[in-house]
């Protein structure tokens, strides 16, 4: 999909979208980091999934991208998004040897400043857009909604791993 209409389609307002960024490390702690010790933390999802230790790293590099993305599409005319393949970044990165509390305080500074970037936006800010080199014309609130989706499935994903 490229050029046309841009890709809008969104169930959060802007405020909930901020809302919810602001949450993410707040409810990772309380729920995830806080409650158990730090074997259960670095131990792989009794799936063969990413544990914790694999989950913060994605979440924290993804960050950089999307504070990235919006800050282009705020500051500039529908710039260029590149789509990026994260498949390789779990091993190239050695995901299983960071600390998560460490990368959870990464996390969290890194999305206090695109809460900031975007908290003062103008309600016809959050409709600036950007075109993806995979989805086409994209809005920043459409670009903000998929990272609270990719929030909470990593958030409700590593619930499942310390459960488990």
């Amino acid at each position: 999909m490229s050029g046309g209409e841009p890709v809008t389609q969104t169930l959060r307002s802007h405020d909930r979208i901020l809302a919810e960024l602001a949450s993410l490390p707040v409810d990772f702690d309380r729920l995830v980091l806080r409650p158990y010790d730090r074997e259960t933390l670095v131990q792989p999802a009794a799936d063969g999934g990413w544990g914790v230790v694999e989950i913060l790293p994605h979440l924290r590099d993804w960050e950089a991208i999307y504070y990235e993305r919006a800050r282009a599409i705020v500051y500039e005319e529908n710039p260029r998004l590149m789509a990026q393949d994260d498949s390789l970044w779990a091993i190239e990165r050695d995901y299983r040897s960071q600390d998560p509390v460490e990368t959870l305080a990464e996390l969290s500074e890194m999305r206090e400043r695109l809460v900031a970037l975007l908290s003062d936006l103008t309600p016809e800010a959050w409709d600036r857009t950007g075109e993806h080199s995979a989805f086409g014309r994209i809005t920043l609130r459409w670009l903000m909604n998929q990272l609270c989706d990719h929030d909470r499935e990593h958030l409700d994903q590593a619930l499942d791993a310390v459960v488990s």
